[in-house]
């Protein structure tokens, strides 16, 4: 049985599969932290299915960029999970999860993620998720750089972006809202399209969130003592 997570943004998911049987998904967008929700969230998921920790065998989860205070919740619960049950943990980011329901549409897909402060976090893929452009930070004119053309845009800043691309006239679609979401179960489908990052036994370690830049407060705190 496989478990994946994905506490990247405010909201939070997650999923079991048997193989390739989805057994459970559950997205939950609440006002409390991920860290008064995510546990009783697995072991609810857990119980429905009959099931016990010790039948999870490989854990998926999203490594970020997104939420601080989620992803260091979510990836410390994987490690708990990992390391007591000797469980291998199959990493992925948070833009290509973002991207991959829209593959099907055989456009360019541009990923973007609420990123606060008025910026994004942004990639560009082809239809088959290779890069066009690399994740990264930024403000969202520097989106209008990049070639959009027959790109379909989706993630959690369309709202943020979309004044802009709309006023440059870019030939875009977007992705109903409901694809915008990040789903859990769709971490168990990108291993077909692209190598996990994997980490097991003492790579545990080296388990940590793709962040791409400094918390809010910290760009705050250095803002301050300016």
């Amino acid at each position: 049985m496989k478990l994946a997570l994905d506490t990247s943004q405010t909201s939070g998911s997650i999923a079991l599969a048997d193989a390739d049987k989805l057994l459970y998904s559950a997205y939950f967008d609440l006002r409390i932290t991920h860290s008064e929700t995510l546990m009783p969230a697995i072991d609810a998921a857990i119980k429905t299915c009959g099931a016990s920790p010790k039948e999870i065998s490989e854990l998926y989860v999203c490594l970020g960029p997104g939420s601080f205070t989620g992803l260091r919740i979510g990836l410390a619960t994987a490690k708990g999970m990992a390391y007591g049950l000797d469980l291998p943990v199959y990493g992925f980011d948070a833009l290509q999860l973002t991207a991959f329901p829209c593959i099907l549409s055989n456009k360019k897909i541009l990923a973007v993620i609420d990123a606060r402060m008025k910026q994004v976090y942004a990639a560009l893929y082809n239809p088959d998720l290779s890069v066009l452009q690399a994740p990264r930070v930024l403000d969202p004119q520097e989106l209008l750089d990049w070639d959009l053309s027959g790109t379909v845009i989706t993630g959690s800043a369309v709202a943020l972006v979309r004044p802009l691309l709309d006023k440059a006239n870019l030939a875009s679609s977007y992705a109903p809202k409901y694809f915008r979401i990040p789903k859990a179960e769709v971490l168990f489908a990108l291993p077909a399209l692209l190598p996990p990052q994997v980490y097991r036994g003492e790579k545990l370690f080296d388990l940590e969130p793709l962040y791409l830049r400094e918390s809010t407060a910290q760009i705050k705190h250095q803002q301050n003592k300016v």
